[in-house]
């Protein structure tokens, strides 16, 4: 993990791990009928993952809890809606 310009990190994940979170990600993207809007712009997804997609997640999970140790302990609400507003103004 190194430290990017701009508030940038990056992480580290093998490649199958990788691609098990990109085939969910894209899974969900594709199919609107396997997620619905729980209230505007936050959705649920409609399927369980399996276990290889769980753990995929945890490894995602534990690999920014490295990259970023000081802004998730505790985890502050306001940098988490920070985030969300940073990701909502670069997808107009």
């Amino acid at each position: 993990m190194t430290t990017a310009p701009e508030n940038e990190e990056k992480i580290l994940l093998r490649t199958g791990t990788s691609l098990v979170i990109w085939e969910l990600l894209i899974r969900t993207i594709r199919n609107p009928e396997l997620r619905k809007e729980v209230s505007p712009g936050n959705y649920e997804i409609l399927f369980q993952l399996d276990e290889a997609e769980r753990l995929a997640l945890n490894y995602l999970a534990g690999a920014i809890q490295r990259a970023v140790p000081d802004a998730l302990a505790p985890v502050e609400s306001e940098l988490i809606a920070e985030g969300k507003r940073w990701l909502l103004s670069r997808h107009k």
